[in-house]
């Protein structure tokens, strides 16, 4: 039996590593190599762009964890850029300043407006993959989406993540635009992908 429920704290690790596996090649390049403690912190503190309140877990049997959707209304990355970017500075030091460039970068390309919903990540633990958790998780962030009144939800996708857009174009979602960061010689290609909700 699964269940969708909000995050707590006691989920931040799980939560942490299936954050991760979203970008496996792209957070490792913005954050460090302490991405994984670095998200940790971001998910306890309140406040932050990847703070509990805008995290989903699905769990089984009311245990174990096995996927996990973050998702808000689009002002919320502006509205928590600055505590996010204080939390990054004591946990980052001066290696933050380093890689201004970059969080700039990937800034200028993540323009959410504020009639949206968004989708920053979602994914399920690998050994349960194609089971339908996916879908479960995103047709509940579409809900979220409708109950706060919003008619149009989107996201951002690796190209090369060919699963992942087949099951969002399976349930409605539809590519709007290309954007292309270079980030330390890796090209990285994201697709914006949106659903109108009726």
């Amino acid at each position: 039996m699964e269940n969708i429920r909000k995050a707590n704290v006691s989920d931040s690790d799980v939560v942490a590593t299936l954050i991760l596996e979203t970008g496996f090649r792209f957070l490792p390049l913005i954050f460090g190599p302490h991405v994984k403690l670095i998200l940790g912190r971001l998910i306890k503190t309140p406040g932050t762009v990847y703070y509990l309140d805008n995290i989903y877990v699905l769990e089984l049997d009311e245990s174990k964890v096995v996927g996990v959707i973050v998702c808000y209304p689009g002002g919320v990355i502006r509205k928590r850029a600055l505590k996010t970017a204080a939390v990054l500075f004591q946990l980052m030091g001066f290696e933050l300043i380093k890689r201004l460039g970059i969080f700039r970068l990937v800034w200028t390309r993540n323009k959410v407006s504020k009639n949206e919903f968004y989708i920053s990540n979602v994914a399920v633990d690998k050994n349960h993959r194609g089971m339908g958790y996916g879908k479960k998780l995103m047709l509940y962030a579409e809900k979220l989406a409708h109950e706060n009144g919003f008619s149009k939800i989107t996201l951002d996708v690796e190209n090369t993540n060919t699963a992942a857009i087949d099951l969002y174009k399976r349930i409605g979602y539809v590519g709007k635009s290309v954007k292309r960061i270079n980030i330390k010689g890796n090209k990285f290609v994201f697709v914006r992908m949106e659903k109108k909700l009726s």
